[in-house]
C-alpha cells in the first residue's frame, strides 16, 4: 500500500516515522516548504501536559515520553530539556484549573499545587497579584521543534521512506470515496492512501477531495530577550493566564516570551510581525508579573501561523465519504508537544492495529454533530 503524507511539519513526519516503525513498506512524504521550516519551526516548543480533557493529557503524556526520549527512538537529537512547567491562574478559572491538575495526577503526572506566596522559590521578585493558584510540572520542559520534525523525517528516511521536500501537491484525483492520486508540480502519482497534514494549508488539501475542513489563522508573536537577571535554564517555564504570558528560557541565558497577542491572520495581507506596540505589551505583562525582567532587551522576534479548529482541537481522522484520506490538522498552537503522541496512534489507526489512545472524539464531524472539545483551559492555553 502505496501512502502518500501531503506536509513534512512535525505531524506529517512523526506519523512517516511511525508508520513505516509499523511496518508500513511504502512511505512516501510530500513537502512543498523545507522539512519542517514553516509552523513548526515557529514553535516556542514547549512540552507540558495542562489540558482539560483526559485524552489530550495522555496524547501529551505520551508525546513528552517521546520527546524526551527522542533520541534512542530516532538516533538523533531533538533538544529536550527538563525544566518543569508553572501555570498561575485567576479566580475567574481557578476551579477548572484544580480539576484540570487533578485529572493530571490521576494519569500518574508529577504536578503538585503551589500557594501564591511560595511562587517566590521560582521567581524571587514576582508580583503575586491576581494569582489564585498555580501549579508545578516537574516532567514538563522544552525542545526545538525543528530538530524533532528533522529527527523523525531522518529516521523515517533512513528506514526507506521517501522525503520529497520543494515538491507542492496541486491536485488529487477522487473516484467516489477512493484517492487514486495525487498531483504535483511534477507530475502525477498514484497511491492507494493520503494523509493530509498539510498545516496551515489542510483546508486547501481537504477542498481537493471535496471535503470542508474548518481551519483559521493567527498569528502567534514571539520575542527573544537578554536581561542582567538571566532566566536560569533550570527556571520552569512560567504560563500565566491572567496576562495570557509565557515565557520559557533559551540555552545561552536568553529567555522567550509570547502568548499575549494572536490575531486573526487576513491571508491577503500576510502576517504583521512584531510591533512596537506588541513590544510595549510584553513590557507592560514582564512588569506586571516579572518586574526583574520588564527592562530587558530584545534580542530577536518572528511571528508564524498558528492553524485552529473551531475548538482549538486536532481534527483526526477519515472524514465521512472517503474510506482511504485521513487528516491530521489543527494543530492550533499547541500542537508540538502532543504529535508525536498522536503519530503513534495515527500509525496504528491507518494500519489497523490497536492505538493507544481513542482518536474518535477528534473526528471532522463533530462540529456538524456539536460534539465540539473546547473547554476553559483550552481556551485560556491555545497558543503555547
Amino acid at each position: 500500500m502505496r501512502i502518500a503524507i501531503v506536509g513534512g511539519g512535525i505531524y506529517g513526519t512523526a506519523v512517516a516515522y511511525f508508520l513505516d516503525r509499523l511496518g508500513a513498506d511504502d512511505v512516501v512524504l510530500f513537502e512543498k516548504d523545507s522539512i519542517g521550516g514553516v509552523s513548526t519551526s515557529r514553535s516556542a516548543g514547549i512540552v507540558r501536559h495542562h489540558y482539560g480533557r483526559s485524552d489530550h493529557i495522555r496524547l501529551a503524556k505520551r508525546g513528552r515520553e517521546i520527546i524526551q526520549q527522542l533520541e534512542r527512538f530516532t538516533g538523533h537529537p531533538g533538544g529536550f530539556h527538563r525544566n518543569g512547567y508553572l501555570a498561575l491562574t485567576g479566580t475567574d478559572d481557578e476551579s477548572t484549573f484544580r480539576q484540570t491538575v487533578r485529572k493530571q495526577q490521576e494519569i500518574g503526572l508529577d504536578v503538585e499545587f503551589v500557594a501564591p506566596a511560595d511562587l517566590e522559590r521560582y521567581f524571587d521578585t514576582i508580583d503575586t497579584s491576581g494569582v489564585a493558584v498555580a501549579a508545578l510540572e516537574r516532567d514538563a520542559g522544552f525542545a526545538d521543534p525543528y530538530l524533532v520534525a528533522q529527527a523523525f523525517a531522518r529516521a523515517a528516511e533512513e528506514n526507506g521512506v521517501e522525503m520529497k521536500p520543494n515538491t507542492e501537491i496541486i491536485g488529487i484525483q477522487r473516484e467516489g470515496e477512493t484517492v487514486t492520486a495525487i498531483e504535483t508540480d511534477s507530475g502525477r502519482e498514484p497511491v492507494d492512501y493520503v494523509v493530509n497534514a498539510a498545516g496551515p494549508w489542510g483546508a486547501e488539501i481537504g477542498e481537493m477531495v471535496d471535503v470542508e475542513i474548518p481551519l483559521t489563522w493567527y498569528e502567534s508573536k514571539v520575542v527573544v530577550l537578554s536581561a542582567d537577571s538571566e532566566y536560569d535554564l533550570e527556571t520552569p517555564t512560567l504560563s500565566d493566564a491572567t496576562q495570557r504570558l509565557y515565557a520559557k528560557p533559551e540555552p545561552g541565558g536568553d529567555f522567550l516570551v509570547g502568548g499575549i497577542d494572536r490575531p486573526r491572520v487576513d491571508r491577503t495581507l500576510g502576517l504583521e510581525g512584531v510591533t512596537i506596540e506588541y513590544l510595549q505589551t510584553v513590557q507592560n505583562a514582564l512588569e506586571k508579573r516579572l518586574p526583574q525582567y520588564a527592562d530587558a532587551d530584545v534580542v530577536e522576534t518572528w511571528s508564524g501561523i498558528i492553524t485552529a479548529s473551531p475548538d482549538w482541537y486536532q481534527i483526526v481522522g477519515v472524514p465521512e465519504g472517503l474510506k482511504n484520506f485521513y487528516n491530521v490538522v489543527g494543530g492550533s498552537g499547541h500542537g508540538f508537544k502532543e504529535a508525536p503522541g498522536f503519530a503513534e496512534s495515527i500509525a496504528h489507526d491507518i494500519l489497523d492495529s490497536t492505538a493507544a489512545v481513542d482518536l474518535t472524539p477528534y473526528r471532522l464531524e463533530r462540529f456538524r454533530d456539536g460534539d465540539q472539545l473546547g473547554d476553559t483551559e483550552m481556551r485560556r492555553k491555545k497558543n503555547d
